[in-house]
């Protein structure tokens, strides 16, 4: 964790030492060029200025002979352009300073040939055309007779002026990038630790996990993306918990549902052994009976673990309910009819055929039956009812009622969990496993459908299992398994 603070902070530092540079570079430049184009602009303007006193001269005259002597009488008086008289010198005020003797002036013809030059270095010599743009046109009779050019001098007071300005310049630009990429690397450790302080209590709250403590949890504070993985991390851990939970309480609801019926085989046998019963078929019923309700119990869980781990296999066929009803219901009727307890069918004409497998419907309707007769008392009646609503075409619902003993409302919610039995002693007197209902919801969830349990807990109003199955299937295969089918 410390690494990977290091690492956005050495990023943080990365992006802004990158930034800061090319801001350095490109500020500089600009700065640079933007300084020297005020700088021709400023020559190109005084140029203007005196460009008319040289277009006097070249009307006087007739071409730049001796020009030069203009030029030097100009920089001896100092003279304004604006106080120029008749004739060269006379009538001037001095003390403007307008042409001052570090300028550097150049004076070409019409055809960009150099006749005069301040420095005297340059006359004869022809200037470049993207050159002479940067002075002011000399015009006479509205002719271009030349261009006069006044050029800030590299060297001198003035160059060394512009020079330190252009240096003081860049000092206070890279003084400022380095302040604000010192502020920024501090703000960015500080948004480095805050994101790293929720991963670290991930880290801590993981290990914890690890280790076996399932009741960890983070705090989530924000609705960012690290938030989002704490929530994530929350409710995985929830989900451990209840996991770890329901695996404790099914293995202490296995070790009781065993723990029965090898006591009575142990007691059983040790009795056959030490002579206490004889040797007789009727001792060994007892070892028989529980034997049979082992083997039963173990069929259960396993086909119970199948289906909680999306494995239970279906085989789709089409299916005839009302058929498959009535064979279901005659083999129970003998069962019913030696108990007392009358059966009936009410089957609604024209159900649709259904995708199913028979055989796990079968069972559904097996155990739903035997449930129901073994909490309805002799004299007591149970119905089996099957329909298709025509508003709702895309389920046929199965209905069992019977006038038992009923299930108290508080006790409902809890009908389908593993081993669940509403006698609080969990009595074997019924013979059941407490896992039929569990396997009954699994089938049916594998099939896409959904089943649900009415009582009010009063005696004689018995409970009704209502099964809502799928008369057609998105995805249809003549196998298929819990994990590839929808959500009940």
């Amino acid at each position: 964790m410390r690494s990977l603070s290091l690492k956005l902070i050495g990023a943080f530092a990365l992006v802004i030492l990158v930034g800061a540079v090319i801001t350095y570079v490109v500020v500089s430049r600009t700065v640079a060029r933007q300084f020297t184009l005020y700088v021709n602009q400023r020559g190109q303007l005084r140029a203007e200025t005196w460009a008319p006193i040289f277009a006097d001269y070249y009307a006087q005259t007739g071409d730049w002979t001796d020009v030069e002597v203009l030029l030097a009488e100009l920089i001896s008086t100092n003279t304004s352009p604006g106080m120029m008289g008749q004739g060269l010198g006379r009538g001037v005020r001095r003390g403007q300073g307008v042409m001052g003797l570090e300028d550097h002036i150049l004076l070409a013809d019409a055809t960009g040939q150099v006749v005069l030059d301040s420095e005297g270095e340059l006359v004869g010599q022809t200037i470049p055309s993207d050159s002479l743009v940067l002075g002011a046109p000399v015009t006479s009779d509205g002719e271009r007779v030349g261009t006069l050019l006044v050029v800030t001098p590299e060297t001198g007071p003035s160059a060394a002026l512009a020079n330190n300005f252009l240096a003081a310049l860049n000092r206070g630009v890279l003084l400022a990038i380095v302040i604000a990429g010192l502020m920024a690397i501090l703000l960015g450790a500080v948004l480095v630790r805050q994101i790293i302080a929720p991963l670290r209590n991930l880290q801590s709250a993981a290990n914890a996990i690890a280790a076996g403590d399932l009741s960890q949890r983070v705090r989530v504070t924000s609705g960012d993306e690290v938030s989002d993985l704490g929530r994530a991390f929350n409710q995985m851990a929830e989900t451990l918990e209840q996991d770890e939970l329901q695996r404790r309480h099914m293995m202490a609801d296995i070790a009781h549902e065993l723990r029965t019926p090898l006591t009575v085989i142990q007691g059983q046998v040790e009795a056959l052994l030490d002579g206490v019963f004889p040797f007789t078929p009727e001792q060994l019923a007892p070892i028989h009976d529980e034997t049979i309700l082992l083997s039963r119990l173990v069929a259960d869980l396993r086909e119970l673990a199948l289906a909680e781990a999306g494995q239970l296999t279906i085989q789709r066929s089409p299916v005839d309910l009302a058929d498959l009803i009535g064979r279901v219901a005659a083999a129970v009727e003998p069962a019913a009819a030696e108990k007392g307890v009358a059966l009936s069918l009410d089957i609604h004409p024209g159900l649709p055929t259904i995708p199913a497998d028979a055989d796990r419907l079968s069972q559904v309707l097996h155990n739903l039956l035997s449930n129901s007769l073994r909490h309805t008392p002799p004299q007591g009646e149970i119905s089996l009812r099957a329909g298709y609503n025509p508003d709702d075409q895309h389920h046929v619902w199965l209905e069992v009622h019977d006038t038992g003993e009923g299930i108290p409302p508080k006790q409902l919610p809890y009908v389908f969990d593993r081993f669940y039995r509403a006698d609080p002693a969990r009595s074997r007197g019924t013979g059941g496993t407490g896992l039929g209902l569990a396997i009954v919801r699994a089938i049916i969830e594998a099939h896409g459908g959904r089943i649900s349990v009415a009582s009010d807990g009063m005696p004689g109003h018995g409970s009704t299992f209502t099964v809502y199955l799928p008369v057609e299937t998105t995805s249809y295969s003549s196998t298929s398994r819990l994990s590839e089918l929808p959500p009940g």
